[in-house]
């Protein structure tokens, strides 16, 4: 198979036809379902990762490391805390792109490479209102994307180029 037919290929799938991916979670584009609405300001299950800003400032985040995790996202929440964010981890690198439906609550997304630096930023991502929702982000390899608060990232004065240093959790053994 050809590289650039492939990437031809997901790129169009993931922007030309974006009712099909939800929250760049591979088991949405595949067609599953997205998750039943359930109101939850946070979830008590989800593990948590350490993330510092290059100001110093300090961020709890929710681990989206699996398809659920992915799809269900900040979906529903009717706020997103000044301290609060979700970094969704991805197996590999690769074009993911997002979308705010029934996402309540504007979102600045913060894609980056395996070293935490910030690849590109989409800025206080409205929520998608009626479908088809706008699909979001670069076309560029991302291994991690970070949600928090609309307008955080301008306010923390964040960039691309920037690194993120983000401290996860030991799995149990």
């Amino acid at each position: 198979m050809i590289r650039i037919a492939a990437r031809a290929r997901r790129i169009a799938a993931a922007f030309l036809a974006p009712v099909a991916v939800l929250v760049g979670a591979p088991a949405c584009a595949s067609g599953a379902p997205a998750p039943a609405p359930v109101p939850r300001e946070t979830r008590a299950d989800a593990r948590r990762a350490e993330v510092r800003f290059p100001s110093g400032r300090l961020f709890v985040a929710e681990i989206a490391d699996t398809p659920e995790r992915q799809a269900e996202g900040y979906m529903f929440r009717r706020e997103v805390g000044e301290s609060d964010a979700m970094i969704f981890v991805f197996p590999d690198s690769g074009v993911h792109p997002f979308w705010m439906k029934n996402t309540l609550v504007p979102l600045d997304m913060i894609w980056m490479d395996e070293a935490f630096e910030v690849l590109f930023i989409e800025a206080a991502a409205p929520p998608c209102k009626a479908d088809p929702c706008p699909g979001y982000g670069p076309l560029r390899k991302a291994r991690y994307v970070l949600e928090v608060r609309g307008g955080t990232a301008a306010k923390e004065r964040l960039k691309t180029g920037d690194r993120l240093r983000i401290s996860f959790p030991q799995p149990a053994r």
